[in-house]
C-alpha cells in the first residue's frame, strides 16, 4: 500500500516537473506582464522626467482618464468602428458563405481569392490600402473618375468625414474572410436531412433558412461576434499606418490613444490604466453577448 502511494506521489511530481517549463513560460509572457501593467497603472511613471521616479498615485490615473474628453471621444469612435464591423462584416460573411456553400465550378479558386486578404500581414494590408486611397495615383480615384462618379480626385484619408469610413472598409476587407470561413464550416455541419424534412413540411427557402440554418449557426454567430468585437476594439496597426489618428484626431480610437499616451507623451501609467479600462469594456461586451445568445438558445 505504501509502495503504491509512493509511486502515485512520484507520478504527481513527475507530472509537475514536466509541466514546469510551460508554467514558467506562461508566467513570463502572461502573468508577469499583466501584473506589472496593473502595478504600473497605479503609479505615475514618466521616463521623460526620470528624477521624479515612480510615484504611487492609486486610482488617480483611472479617475483622470474617465474625466478626459479625449478618452470618451475615442470610445465613441471605436464603438462606431465595432458596430460597422459587426453589422457589415457578419452580414457580408454570411451572404458569401451561403453562396459558396453551393457546388459550383471554380468554387475552390474563388474561396482562395476571398481568403487571401486574411493571411496577409496587417502592415501589408495597410500599405495596399494606402496605395489604393492615394489621391494622386491611387486606383480608387482613377476608377471612379472613369465611371464618371467623381470629377476630381478625392483625398480619402485627409477628409475627417471620410477617413473613418475608409479605415472601416480596409479593415472589413481583411477581417470578413474570417467570418466567411466560420459560417462556411457551420453550413457544412448542418444535416441535409433537416432541409429535406423542412421541404416535406412545406417550408419555403426563407422558412428553411429561418428555422433550420439560423438555429444551427447561432454558436458560429456567437463566436463571430465575440472574436470580431475583441479584434476591432484593439485595432491599431491599420489606423497607425494609414492616418496616424488624424486628420484632426478624427480616427484616434482607444488603441491609438493608448499608443500616443504611452510612447509619444511617455505617460506609461496612464497608458496602462487605459489598457485595463479597455479590457473591462470588452469584458462587459462579452458578458452581454453571452447572456443574449443563451437567452436566444433558451427561447428556441
Amino acid at each position: 500500500m505504501k509502495k503504491a502511494l509512493t509511486l502515485g506521489a512520484r507520478d504527481r511530481r513527475l507530472g509537475f516537473y514536466l509541466l514546469l517549463p510551460s508554467i514558467i513560460i506562461l508566467f513570463a509572457i502572461i502573468v508577469y506582464p499583466i501584473g506589472y501593467s496593473l502595478w504600473l497603472s497605479l503609479h505615475n511613471l514618466n521616463i521623460s522626467n526620470p528624477l521624479k521616479g515612480q510615484q504611487f498615485v492609486g486610482l488617480k490615473n483611472y479617475v483622470d482618464i474617465l474625466k478626459s474628453n479625449d478618452w470618451w471621444m475615442s470610445i465613441l469612435r471605436i464603438l462606431y468602428f465595432v458596430a460597422a464591423d459587426l453589422v457589415v462584416g457578419i452580414s457580408l460573411g454570411l451572404a458569401v458563405a451561403l453562396l459558396l456553400n453551393k457546388e459550383r465550378k471554380g468554387k475552390q479558386i474563388v474561396l482562395a481569392i476571398i481568403v487571401f486578404p486574411y493571411i496577409l500581414a496587417p502592415i501589408v494590408n495597410s500599405l495596399i490600402w494606402k496605395l489604393i486611397y492615394d489621391p494622386n495615383y491611387g486606383p480608387l480615384n482613377g476608377i471612379l473618375m472613369q465611371l464618371g462618379l467623381i470629377k476630381e480626385t478625392v483625398a480619402w484619408l485627409s477628409d475627417p468625414s471620410l477617413a473613418m469610413i475608409m479605415l472601416i472598409i480596409a479593415n472589413l476587407w481583411q477581417g470578413t474572410p474570417f467570418s466567411i470561413i466560420l459560417f462556411l464550416a457551420g453550413l457544412k455541419s448542418i444535416p441535409k436531412e433537416e432541409y429535406e424534412a423542412a421541404e416535406i413540411d412545406g417550408a419555403s427557402a426563407v422558412g428553411s433558412f429561418r428555422y433550420v440554418t439560423i438555429p444551427h449557426l447561432m454558436p458560429i454567430m456567437y463566436m463571430n461576434v465575440v472574436m470580431k468585437t475583441i479584434a476591432t476594439f484593439k485595432v491599431f496597426d491599420i489606423i497607425y499606418s494609414l492616418t496616424g489618428g488624424g486628420p484632426g484626431g478624427s480616427t484616434t480610437v482607444v488603441g491609438m490613444l493608448i499608443y500616443k499616451e504611452s510612447f509619444e507623451y511617455m505617460k506609461f501609467g496612464q497608458g496602462a490604466a487605459m489598457s485595463f479600462l479597455l479590457l473591462l469594456i470588452v469584458l462587459c461586451f462579452v458578458i452581454v453577448y453571452s447572456r443574449m445568445f443563451k437567452e436566444e438558445k433558451y427561447e428556441d
